[in-house]
């Protein structure tokens, strides 16, 4: 009797189990597996820190620069164009003062910062060994021999600017300069002690004196970040090139038509942001025919970055088209500049996925990555180089159009 109990309940509990499958199905169909309940993953952020100068003497450009980071962020994000990330920026003023860079490096890190930009020449510099040790990828705004050389964590969006100033000679040797029915053209210089100046001096001068024929190089006269230029306007009077101050060429080239000099002005990247407030100071007339080389497009041309900067202005900053062009580089630049981070970012987390992002992931992608657009030529970084620019193109002033126009529709190959 005991065994036969035992028999019942065991049967009893078997029909009790099976009687839910049973309701659960019919003779044709069979049960549809119910998916399991998971919470939704949130995105992994991304920190960038940005070491800029918002109260200094290039406050003016960095302020505008910083906005177009910030833009570009949003509209990363909002586009979810590299899903599973959300990115972060933090901004640090650092006022053009090379002893902040330190302590602004530690503050972004506390901040949590994935990744360092500098917008300024001296930053990479004093932060080439801490990024080093840290293994801490920095973007550079500029690109010094200090920094590149030996290749490390600090990644230039750009090119030393002696070979900008190679590549502008021999621009001018082949195009604007007839040395062979008028002799060697006088070329010079003015601007503030610095890496940015220094090389570019080093580099023209190199130039000059490898190509006697084309050109006498009568010196580089660099001051510590002073406004009055009386000395160095003296001893470039009689040039024919002059390469002017950066920042400082809001108060340089008054007072350089002002003493009678007809120099045509050669301009690179860190003038693309000033020339419009020094043409508001000396007229657009003391600025015609000045000569620019950039690495990516203007604001006038069809491509696009120019074209995604007019609709981020439209969408972010509703009527101050006319404020942010007339910024020259500073908010066009960075955008053009850091998409081609953040393409490379996106790349990294296609890889290796968000929650495995690490600097050394980052790192890797970046010493083999290359990309074209805007039709530009190609850009790249390898093992070895840590300048992304190959070519660049060649821009003129134009007092008519009050703003640059393409002067050559060819790219032109950057001289090292």
């Amino acid at each position: 009797m005991k065994k036969l109990n035992k028999l019942v309940i065991i049967c009893l509990a078997i029909l009790l189990l099976t009687l839910p499958l049973l309701a659960a199905c019919d003779d044709d169909e069979t049960a549809e597996p119910t998916a399991p309940v998971t919470e939704p993953v949130e995105d992994v952020k991304i920190t960038i820190g940005n070491i800029s100068d918002m109260t200094g003497p290039a406050a003016n450009s960095l302020i505008m620069v910083n906005s177009g980071m910030d833009d570009l962020v949003r509209y990363f994000n909002e586009e979810n164009l590299i899903p599973g990330v959300e990115l972060d920026i933090k901004h640090y003023d650092g006022q053009y003062n090379p002893a902040n860079d330190k302590p602004g490096y530690e503050w972004l890190k506390e901040k949590g910062a994935d990744l360092i930009f500098a917008g300024l020449p001296n930053t990479p510099v004093t932060l080439k060994p801490f990024l080093e040790d840290d293994q801490m990828m920095c973007f550079s705004l500029t690109a010094s021999e200090a920094v590149i050389d030996p290749p490390g964590w600090v990644f230039a969006m750009s090119a030393p600017t002696g070979a900008y100033a190679k590549t502008q000679l021999k621009w001018i040797a082949e195009n604007d300069w007839d040395w062979e029915a008028n002799g060697p053209a006088e070329v010079g210089g003015a601007g503030w002690v610095g890496p940015y100046w220094q090389e570019l001096a080093a580099g023209a001068e190199q130039y000059c004196e490898e190509h006697p024929e084309q050109f006498t190089w009568i010196g580089a006269q660099l001051n510590q970040y002073q406004q009055i230029w009386d000395t160095e306007i003296q001893a470039l009077k009689d040039a024919d090139y002059v390469f002017p101050p950066g920042a400082g060429m809001i108060s340089f080239i008054p007072a350089f038509r002002k003493s009678g000099a007809t120099a045509k002005f050669i301009c690179g990247e860190a003038h693309a942001p000033f020339f419009n407030y020094a043409a508001q100071a000396a007229g657009w007339d003391a600025l015609d025919g000045s000569l620019f080389v950039l690495p990516n497009r203007w604001w006038n041309e069809d491509a696009q970055i120019p074209n995604l900067a007019n609709d981020f202005i439209e969408a972010y900053h509703p009527g101050k088209a006319e404020e942010f062009q007339g910024s020259g580089s500073s908010y066009l630049g960075p955008i053009g500049q850091f998409y081609g981070v953040f393409t490379i970012l996106k790349e990294t987390i296609e890889q290796v996925g968000a929650e495995n992002f690490t600097s050394q992931s980052f790192y890797d992608t970046a010493t083999s990555f290359s990309m074209t657009y805007d039709g530009c030529e190609e850009w790249n970084f390898t093992d070895t180089k840590r300048t992304a620019w190959n070519y660049v193109g060649i821009y003129e002033l134009s007092a008519a159009e009050t703003g640059l126009v393409r002067a050559d529709p060819e790219w032109q190959l950057i001289v090292y």
